[in-house]
């Protein structure tokens, strides 16, 4: 998703790829075309239940009572403010929605069945310049609704969290990627984030909002190719290449595997060297796909770890919500 010159944005290409192997281009995306990932909701599911048994010592379990699978949509392109400028982008959005049944020991709480329900829909929409641009935008919204019956009343209770990033960056992607190449960039992260809350349908408050800038290094190296098992029960195999990100001083890591023509076929994050979210491509609309020419343009490869937040809100509305 990074464009830029080459001469300006590698910081080195530190070991020299072999002739014969895949080359990662740039992506010929089209309106309308999808990609729809598996293993975001193992994810979000993993996350909410961990924070449950945090937070609730009558918490029995987590149920899945349905599910949108993850899915990126490229939309038409538009104009935007960025660096001071109108810059045109191409747009894309990212949506999941996980439908859940919290359950607590029987007796311990005064809902009904001891059940309450949560809804949590995640969209991520991105900006990316189509020229050469050092900046890029990222809106994640994500809306939390829980509702529960006790009392002899029904309580629903809306949370919304809306981050907003434009995120500059000295040194971009190179037009092509071959095995064993490695740069690294620094990026400077303007965010905004305001958390809103209503309850029964009542007006919204704002319960805190804040900005801050952060700079980080991050660093990428090509690592190998490799098949990776896609589509529904996996059945398919679709050659790859490896790439691992690395944000210095930070204990997070990415591995992205991308397909010859710059989409993402599957993603892995750690924490700490622990997996926390693993999601590979199972189904997807890609307009170039039987195109005989690409042609390559110099604004890089279009989108390393789009799924590079859970973007998972604070459980502070179902905790306030179990105490009432």
């Amino acid at each position: 998703m990074r464009r830029l010159l080459v001469a300006v944005m590698v910081v080195g290409l530190l070991v020299p790829a072999t002739a014969a192997g895949m080359t990662i281009t740039q992506p010929s995306y089209s309106t309308g075309d999808w990609f729809e990932y598996d293993g975001w909701t193992a994810a979000v599911f993993a996350e909410y239940e961990a924070q449950m048994e945090d937070e609730s010592e009558d918490f029995d379990h987590l149920s899945i009572v349905g599910e949108v699978p993850m899915r990126m949509t490229i939309e038409a392109s538009e104009s935007i403010s960025l660096g001071g400028q109108s810059t045109n982008c191409r747009v894309s959005i990212i949506e999941h929605a996980l439908n859940m049944t919290v359950h607590f020991t029987d007796g311990s709480t005064d809902y009904e069945n001891d059940t309450m329900t949560i809804n949590v829909t995640t969209m991520i929409e991105v900006w990316i310049p189509t020229g050469a641009s050092a900046f890029e935008k990222r809106v994640e919204t994500v809306f939390l609704e829980n509702w529960f019956s006790g009392g002899g009343e029904d309580n629903y209770i809306e949370t919304r969290m809306i981050t907003e990033e434009v995120i500059e960056r000295n040194g971009l992607w190179p037009s092509e990627i071959n095995v064993g190449d490695e740069w690294d960039f620094s990026e400077t992260i303007s965010r905004t984030t305001t958390i809103e809350e209503r309850i029964n349908r009542a007006l919204w408050n704002e319960t805190d909002s804040g900005s801050e800038n952060l700079a980080r290094q991050v660093t990428w190296t090509a690592v190998e190719e490799t098949n990776v098992s896609t589509g529904d029960a996996n059945q398919g195999v679709t050659p790859t290449m490896l790439m691992e990100q690395q944000i210095v001083g930070e204990s997070r890591t990415s591995m992205d595997w991308y397909h010859e023509e710059g989409y993402l076929v599957k993603t892995q994050h750690y924490v700490n060297g622990t997996l926390v979210l693993s999601a590979t491509l199972s189904d997807y609309k890609y307009s170039a796909e039987n195109v005989v020419a690409t042609v390559v343009t110099d604004h890089g490869l279009p989108a390393p770890s789009l799924l590079a937040g859970i973007g998972v809100l604070a459980l502070a509305a179902i905790r306030q919500s179990k105490s009432e």
